[in-house]
């Protein structure tokens, strides 16, 4: 009889399975069962409301800005607030780190949104679509993510300051946000404490465990010009261990960091498992009132007597604005649906997008090979549980980051365009890895397959700053259908280009004398489709990276900030929905345009930064 955690975990049942079997023989594995006890006992009570009952403030979505606004609004005693979240609980198995690889194939915790299929990128991968991972779950996408905890720029905030002409974005402005939101315990670098924050409930730190690979890396970009540098200060440029989003060897998701501590609060209201169908919004009068939702098969609105906040991610939050009337009208109206407001919801798409198909090998064991850790000789079970180090306390098996400007390889460069995403995982570390990202079956076999469970590491060269952008748009008037996703990635020349210098970059990455320690080689096996292309041309990487394409899910800007004037924004500066009162938005949908980092903890910035944004305007603060 499996044990009853893995209820949550449809596809991966066998393989999480026998960890738990190895788990419940190992010294702490009882432990373990009653920690998990424990962790169940601090999540938030579910509770349904009833039909018609009132809030102050209704927040819709439990992810990375969801829960940070409702724990921040209900520290105002004479408010109610509820939360509504389409998914359920998180759990401890699915806080262990390493265990981020495999979170992406269950659809009770993941929306496992698609983007539309395309001849132009991610060809190698099943009906030529990427897989979009959100969460579906408390905590959202910080519950399934890789924890990398990165900021961007100064540059980012001040372009969004100056595109909107409200210099409260600016980098200046939005530093206070970043250190308020963060408890800071990174090591591994030189910190100026002048960019940090040490009180706030977001514990950022190194991982507790780097394989010699990972050290391997940062000694590398030591040996290409690139010294050590806390990202996450003064600037980006250079190679650095990770930080992340982690406490005890554990993930940080934005529900434990913000909702665990507050659980027995009397006015904040949550209700899982309900399925928002769309805002109530009165046509005359252009003021949202309330949300309907399903939960259970039963529908049942609710009403918001100060203001309803959107903040369901950069997918739902526009699907659910033009389900209730508000994007591009003829659109709307091609589906039947009464326009309130036309609107340019949807649109500006953007993403980050890298190459997932560079593959060292190795010639030492110093590589993640994930079924070596179900031996029952192997250690690294034992030490995660009674340590929580080893391997299964890596980011899904990612290491360290080096930021670059491949037009300007100077060390002094502060606006990079390309992140060097490490991990001493590879796509034959186990037979779930390329999987998880959608890879075509007949594809696999053709290029990887005969190299299952060999030790390698990979390098995914990131482009973060995308000049391609796509749009979502409703696929028809049914809530729970998932909106079509045109991602059009490396629609824009550049785009190639640049990360076409990424890859290159990566590969100079495995010929320092670091990664030689462990004889690092290419896997140089000509991709399948990509056969007639000269070896190492620039065409035969533009083919590679139009078949192999991932994205790291940090889709952005579907509900664009900008001036009241601007006809391509969506919101304006104080995340009001332009036309429509007592309506915002609060996610990473809102970047105007996309920051030069994994928009987790940007997100979470932009929503300690809106939620004083709120209580000044309903006169709980003065800003």
């Amino acid at each position: 009889m499996p044990h009853p955690i893995f209820s949550f975990y449809g596809d991966l049942k066998t393989i999480v399975q026998s960890i738990w079997n190895l788990i419940t023989i190992k010294m702490g594995g009882l432990k373990f069962t009653q920690d998990f006890i424990e962790y169940q006992e601090r999540e938030l009570q579910d509770e349904t409301p009833p039909n018609l009952q009132e809030y102050d403030f209704i927040v819709v979505g439990a992810g990375s800005a969801g829960a940070t606004i409702a724990a921040r609004l209900s520290e105002i005693d004479e408010v109610t607030v509820l939360l509504i979240e389409a998914g359920g609980h998180e759990n401890l198995l699915v806080d262990v780190p390493l265990l981020a690889l495999f979170l992406q194939f269950d659809e009770n915790i993941n929306w496992k949104y698609l983007t539309e299929p395309s001849n132009d990128y991610c060809l190698a991968f099943q009906n030529q679509q990427c897989r979009v991972a959100k969460g579906r779950v408390m905590g959202g996408s910080t519950t399934i993510n890789f924890m990398i905890a990165t900021r961007g720029t100064k540059n980012d905030y001040d372009e969004w300051a100056t595109l909107t002409e409200d210099p409260s974005w600016s980098y200046e402005e939005m530093l206070k946000y970043f250190k308020k939101l963060e408890n800071f315990n990174v090591t591994l670098a030189d910190v100026d404490f002048a960019y940090h924050g040490t009180n706030g409930p977001v514990n950022i730190m190194n991982s507790p465990y780097f394989t010699p690979l990972g050290k391997a890396f940062v000694k590398a970009g030591e040996e290409l010009g690139f010294p050590p540098v806390d990202y996450n200060g003064r600037k980006l440029t250079g190679f650095s261990y990770m930080q992340t989003n982690q406490i005890n060897g554990e993930r940080l998701s934005t529900n434990r960091a913000y909702l665990h501590p507050i659980k027995n609060r009397k006015n904040l209201v949550l209700s899982l498992l309900s399925y928002v169908n769309k805002i109530l919004i009165d046509p005359v009068e252009k003021t949202a009132y309330g949300v309907e939702f399903t939960k259970q098969g039963k529908k049942i609105k609710v009403i918001a007597k100060k203001e309803v906040i959107l903040s369901a991610g950069a997918v739902a939050t526009p699907q659910l604005l033009m389900l209730s009337g508000v994007g591009p009208a003829e659109h709307l109206r091609n589906l039947g649906i009464d326009v309130l407001v036309d609107s340019p919801v949807g649109e500006n798409l953007m993403d980050h997008v890298a190459f997932g198909g560079l593959t060292f090998f190795v010639n030492e064991s110093v590589g993640i090979v994930i079924p070596e850790y179900l031996k029952p000789t192997n250690p690294m079970i034992s030490n995660y549980l009674n340590a929580r180090t080893g391997d299964f306390a890596t980011a899904g098996g990612v290491e360290g980051l080096g930021y670059i400007n491949v037009d300007d390889l100077s060390p002094d460069n502060i606006i990079p365009n390309i992140e060097l995403m490490f991990a001493s995982v590879s796509a034959v570390s186990d037979y779930f890895v390329p999987f998880s990202f959608g890879v075509d079956s007949s594809f696999w076999k053709k290029y990887f397959a005969d190299q299952l469970y060999r030790h390698a590491w990979t390098i995914w060269p990131l482009l973060i700053k995308p000049k391609s952008r796509g749009k979502i748009l409703l696929r028809n008037t049914n809530p729970r259908e998932h909106p079509k996703i045109i991602a059009n990635y490396l629609s824009n020349p550049d785009d190639v280009r640049v990360s076409i210098k990424g890859i290159r970059m990566a590969i100079n990455v495995s010929k320092t004398e670091a990664m030689q320690r462990y004889g690092s080689a290419l896997f140089e096996r000509p991709m399948p489709g990509c056969e007639h292309n000269e070896p190492d041309s620039d065409a035969y990487w533009e083919c590679a990276l139009r078949s192999f394409t991932i994205t790291l899910w940090h889709q952005s800007g579907t509900c664009k900030m900008g001036r009241e004037d601007d006809a391509t924004a969506v919101v304006n500066t104080k995340l009001q929905v332009k036309g429509i009162k007592r309506l915002r938005v609060a996610d990473a949908s809102i970047m105007p345009n996309i920051v030069t980092a994994h928009t987790n903890i940007p997100t979470i910035a932009i929503a300690e930064k809106f939620s004083d944004i709120l209580k000044s305007n309903w006169g709980f603060i003065t800003l």
